[in-house]
């Protein structure tokens, strides 16, 4: 039976950009969970490091929410992200750690799943994301989860909780620095070269986005070919499924020579 360990010591990272106008929805849902601490990474910002003081206090929560100010300049990174949420990682104390997004509202539904990490070779497990406002691609991959009549497989989103250990022996700090999109998917691809993880579907995390940029999709898809060497075929069916064009285009132009830094800038 599923349930939650409450022995198990939890710390959530959350990295923080620009991303104050909706930090007072997304923290409280991860005080919410009730986590050993929160480590939140921080780009230089006297409101939002105010905000997250805020709400870490009105929750409760500021005794056990790390403030990381991110001021030292990384050259050698080419995806600042990547660099801000592995600082998290590194200064998380527990071997179970959760990372979402800041524009993410979490359902605690899947504190419930958590102690699937550690059973047979599982360090991972990730969780739906659905947006809002509502779209019709929302839509879609909601019925298409539905009608499948599945809970868990291994799909991969960047909402996760995974064991720190295993991060730490698996994942090539040199690569990552290269990589311009997809850091998430990097830290997945190389923990399941020797470990299992697992995708729980229908957990219903809500994320605070606009409607997908041509650019969004088009480095969503440039991703799916350098970090995951995703088949033609995958990639054509979440472009039909989804309505994604942009997708495609990036992850042909990218398989077949194209750099995307311009496209990046």
């Amino acid at each position: 039976m599923i349930g939650i360990d409450t022995c198990v010591p939890l710390s959530v990272v959350v990295p923080i950009k620009d991303e104050t106008d909706v930090l007072k929805f997304s923290l409280p849902s991860i005080y919410a969970l009730q986590p050993d601490e929160v480590v939140i990474p921080i780009e230089p910002s006297p409101e939002g490091i105010k905000m997250v003081e805020r709400i870490a206090r009105k929750c409760g929560y500021q005794r056990k929410t790390r403030i990381i100010v991110l001021h030292e300049k990384t050259p050698d990174w080419r995806f600042r992200q990547a660099y801000a949420r592995r600082k998290g990682f590194h200064e998380a104390r527990n071997d179970l750690i959760l990372t979402a997004d800041a524009d993410i509202i979490v359902d605690t539904k899947i504190k419930n799943y958590f102690n699937l990490v550690g059973k047979g070779d599982i360090r991972l497990v990730s969780f739906s994301k659905f947006p809002y406002p509502v779209s019709a691609r929302m839509m879609i991959a909601w019925l298409i989860q539905r009608l499948r009549h599945y809970r868990m497989h291994t799909g991969f989103t960047g909402l996760y909780v995974f064991s720190k250990s295993a991060w730490l022996e698996t994942e090539d700090a040199e690569s990552l620095k290269k990589i311009l999109r997809g850091e998430d998917s990097h830290l997945d691809e190389a923990l399941i070269r020797k470990y299992g993880h697992v995708f729980v579907a229908g957990v219903k995390n809500v994320v605070l986005r606009p409607a997908e940029s041509w650019r969004y999709q088009y480095l969503m898809g440039a991703g799916k070919w350098l970090t995951r060497k995703t088949p033609l075929w995958k990639v054509l069916r979440d472009t039909f499924l989804y309505f994604r064009p942009w997708m495609f285009i990036g992850y042909m132009k990218t398989r077949f020579g194209e750099s995307i830094d311009a496209q990046s800038s």
